[in-house]
């Protein structure tokens, strides 16, 4: 990495517990082309979100990450929040033009992108399980594929009937989901993710009932539910890609520049690779 100067252009994130993903892909990224350019992860708690925002204006602070439990609570907080993020109710991402903050989501192009990878979207049917900010990301990435039909499963009935009717989908009852069928499954739970890799959100025997399966899980690299239907011969887009592809969409935001895919790769699965 380039020393640090006067003239270093800074991107930080936001959580409440800060992970190293995003920083340490940005970092690789800024290293790679040669820009002095650096990402650094903070630790910020609800209370404190508005002065960490304005923080951003007053230091000039080029981009921003937003990670949980701020997604939704930053929104008013910013200048413009871009059409898809309102749509999904959440930002991930925030710009600084000089002062102007504009927030945006990028999850959303990480489960396109997953969606992408199984062909066109005409005529296909999508059900989608989870009904949290993931699941809106994924319904929102779906519709732009252009799935024929986008139904929506979770554990807890009652948010998959609100979260269907908001974006006009089909609800499941969960009691059915074992005998339901589409295209494409994509679990938008963290069900699966480390350290409870043996849970998988449908039974093996279920996995026939689909044409692919999508994860949003990103440890391990190959969830249980990735690695079953990989085994079944299915076509797969396993978490860590989405996750890649969103911070990727994040540092094009930042920078304006394309980041190279195979180094980005190469660095997000020598990452999670990596113990916990």
């Amino acid at each position: 990495m380039a020393s640090i100067d006067k003239d270093t252009t800074v991107c930080i994130s936001l959580a409440a517990r800060p992970s190293s993903f995003g920083s340490t892909l940005m970092n690789a990224l800024f290293s790679e082309l040669g820009m002095n350019w650096i990402y650094k992860p903070f630790a910020v708690q609800a209370p404190d979100l508005p002065r960490a925002i304005d923080a951003v204006r007053l230091f000039n602070i080029r981009g921003c990450g937003v990670s949980m439990p701020h997604k939704e609570a930053v929104m008013p907080l910013l200048d413009e929040v871009d059409a898809k993020a309102k749509a999904i109710g959440a930002v991930n991402t925030i710009v600084n033009d000089s002062g102007k903050l504009s927030g945006y989501n990028t999850d959303w192009v990480g489960a396109l992108n997953a969606l992408q990878g199984f062909g066109p979207g005409a005529s296909k049917r999508v059900l989608v399980y989870g009904a949290g900010g993931a699941a809106r990301a994924v319904i929102v990435a779906a519709k732009e594929w252009g799935a024929s039909e986008i139904m929506v499963c979770n554990r807890t009935d009652s948010k998959a009937q609100e979260l269907a009717r908001k974006f006009g989908c089909t609800h499941l009852p969960s009691s059915s989901l074992s005998s339901q069928s589409a295209d494409v499954f994509f679990n938008a739970t963290p069900v699966g993710m480390a350290p409870h890799e043996s849970e998988m959100p449908i039974d093996e025997a279920s996995l026939s009932h689909f044409g692919a399966v999508a994860d949003v899980v990103i440890r391990p690299l190959h969830s249980r539910l990735i690695s079953s239907a990989e085994k079944a011969g299915l076509p797969c887009a396993p978490g860590w890609r989405m996750a890649m592809q969103q911070g990727l969409a994040q540092f094009k935001l930042y920078t304006g520049r394309e980041p190279p895919l195979p180094f980005a790769t190469k660095t997000v699965r020598e990452l999670l690779a990596r113990s916990p």
